[in-house]
């Protein structure tokens, strides 16, 4: 049976309408999407339509507007109320989101001038997204649709091993190296052919980048022997959704897996925690383009 995300994550929003000015803790924030972790935050991107913390954030954004129109209060003491650090950073977030400054929301004496200004900013936009105005994930597919095209396909993949380096930092950063080292060794024990594959373990909305985790891995024989610098993991194989793509530029890459996300959520496919890894078929160092397979792990 098709999995309805849109009902599995309704309790998660009704309750950060109750606790966004709470710290939020992410295993019982996707426990009650009965969701993992692992898959939440890409999960609810797809059915949101914003992440995590975008949606966190505007909730916080619009309870500090609706409190400076109707109450007058300091923008300092608004700013400590809805979790900023100070006015400067709520002036900052308030004239991003909404295009003008929470001194100049404040001071509007009436709706009709409330009225006017929401006309000339992006106030009447920002507040209407509050409402559900339509699925998310409608407009994000059309919204894109002319750039990924590629429809989304189930594939098996047989259990193996994986030559790999472990690379720690922000995702895209420091990949050369460690990849012409384990290129260079497979060069000389004839598995340069091997099909190579990217994991990528953490989610930078929760992990700090320099804390990311990518194993750059090459598939082998349960007999392979790896020296120093190399190491050996277990790859469980199994289903997955995966979308193929040409990337040309770097921003694709989050792109590509938010599209896939979008068709996973839309057939009702249920996730699972095996890991989540983009399969190269072809990579130009010189132009950094590549012919790659996104792959998400369901059940």
């Amino acid at each position: 049976m098709p999995v309805d995300y849109q009902k599995r994550l309704t309790p998660v929003i009704r309750y950060l309408e109750l606790h966004f000015n709470q710290p939020l803790n992410l295993q019982e924030v996707a426990a009650l999407a009965n969701l993992s972790p692992y898959h939440f935050h890409r999960v609810f991107k797809a059915v949101q339509g914003e992440t995590l913390a975008d949606f966190v954030r505007r909730l916080r954004l619009e309870s500090a507007a609706d409190e400076l129109f109707k109450n007058k209060q300091s923008v300092l003491n608004v700013a400590l109320e809805y979790g900023f650090s100070s006015s400067q950073s709520l002036a900052k977030a308030f004239q991003k989101h909404f295009g003008v400054s929470p001194k100049a929301f404040r001071d509007c004496e009436d709706y009709r001038q409330f009225s006017e200004l929401a006309r000339n900013s992006k106030i009447g936009h920002a507040l209407r997204k509050n409402g559900n105005e339509g699925s998310p994930l409608s407009s994000y597919t059309e919204s894109n649709s002319t750039i990924w095209r590629a429809l989304m396909e189930i594939q098996h993949f047989a259990a193996t091993k994986l030559a790999y380096i472990r690379v720690n930092g922000p995702y895209g950063v420091g990949y050369e190296e460690p990849a012409g080292k384990l290129y260079q060794w497979a060069e000389m024990n004839g598995l340069a052919g091997n099909t190579c594959i990217f994991i990528y373990h953490d989610n930078p909305e929760v992990t700090p980048s320099e804390k990311c985790r990518t194993d750059i891995c090459l598939m082998v024989d349960n007999q392979t022997e790896v020296p120093d610098g190399i190491e050996l993991q277990d790859f469980p194989g199994g289903k997955y959704a995966v979308v193929r793509q040409n990337i040309t530029e770097t921003v694709q890459y989050g792109e590509a897996w938010d599209a896939l996300m979008a068709q996973v959520i839309d057939a009702g496919v249920e996730n699972d925690d095996r890991p989540c890894f983009e399969l190269y078929h072809s990579f130009d160092p010189q132009t950094q383009h590549a012919d790659v397979s996104i792959c998400t792990a369901i059940k």
